[in-house]
C-alpha cells in the first residue's frame, strides 16, 4: 500500500492545503482525482433557503474523509462534474492525478482493486447519507458515535455539528445530555464513548421508534 501510495505522488501534484481551503467547487468540470495522503476533508452542499422572509445560506455535510483516501473518483472516472463542495477540515496533503497519467496506472491490478475498493466505500457513505435525512438528530448522533468511534478523539464538537447538519448548540444540548445518562464524557471539548453496551441500546431504542 505505501509503495503504491508513493508511485501515486510521483504521476500527480502534490499540494499543502491550510485548514478550510477549498478543493474544489461543486459542479465544477471533475478534471482531476484527488488523493488524500493527509488530513481530514469534507465534502458538503450548499443551499440558499429562505426563511422569515430572508435569505440564507446553509450548508448540508455529506461526509469527512480521513487520510488515506480517494476524493471525487465517480465524478472523475465519468469525466461529469463534482457533485458537492470538497474543504479541508484541517492543514491536509493531497496528490490531484489527471485523467491521462490515471488511464496509464490502470495496468497496475493493486491500484486497480484500490480504486474499486474506494468506489465500493463511497457507494456505502451515500447510502449511510440517504438514511440518515429522515432520521432525528437524537439518531443521527448516535449513529455518528457508532461509526466514528476510532476517529471521535481527533473531532470538534463544531465538526460534529457540521457533520450532523445541526447548530452547535442543539449539539450540545444533546451531548449534555448523553452526559447525564453516563453514555459519554469529554476531555477538552472531544467526546469519549463511556459505555459502548449502552450506546447500542440506545441507538436499537431510537432506530425501533423510527422504523416504520
Amino acid at each position: 500500500m505505501q509503495q503504491l501510495l508513493e508511485s501515486l505522488t510521483q504521476i500527480g501534484h502534490k499540494t499543502t492545503y491550510n485548514a478550510n481551503a477549498i478543493v474544489f467547487f461543486e459542479n465544477e468540470k471533475a478534471e482531476r482525482l484527488f488523493l488524500l495522503l493527509r488530513g481530514k476533508v469534507r465534502l458538503y452542499r450548499s443551499k440558499t433557503e429562505i426563511y422569515n422572509k430572508e435569505t440564507r445560506y446553509k450548508e448540508y455535510t455529506i461526509h469527512t474523509l480521513c487520510a488515506p483516501n480517494f476524493i471525487a473518483e465517480m465524478p472523475f472516472f465519468m469525466e461529469s462534474h463534482y457533485p458537492a463542495n470538497a474543504q479541508c477540515v484541517e492543514q491536509s496533503e493531497i496528490i490531484s492525478i489527471t485523467l491521462q497519467a490515471f488511464k496509464k496506472h490502470l495496468q497496475n491490478s493493486e491500484f486497480c482493486l484500490l480504486f474499486i475498493t474506494s468506489l465500493c466505500q463511497k457507494i456505502r457513505i451515500l447510502e449511510s447519507y440517504i438514511t440518515t435525512q429522515n432520521q432525528n438528530l437524537q439518531t443521527r448522533f448516535l449513529h455518528f458515535l457508532n461509526t466514528h468511534q476510532n476517529i471521535l478523539p481527533t473531532l470538534t464538537q463544531k465538526h460534529i455539528a457540521q457533520h450532523l447538519n445541526t447548530n452547535p448548540e442543539s449539539l450540545s444540548r444533546l451531548i449534555k445530555s448523553y452526559k447525564n445518562k453516563g453514555l459519554i464524557s469529554t476531555n477538552k471539548g472531544k467526546i469519549i464513548i463511556q459505555d459502548y453496551a449502552l450506546l447500542y441500546t440506545y441507538l436499537s431504542i431510537q432506530e425501533s421508534h423510527e422504523t416504520p
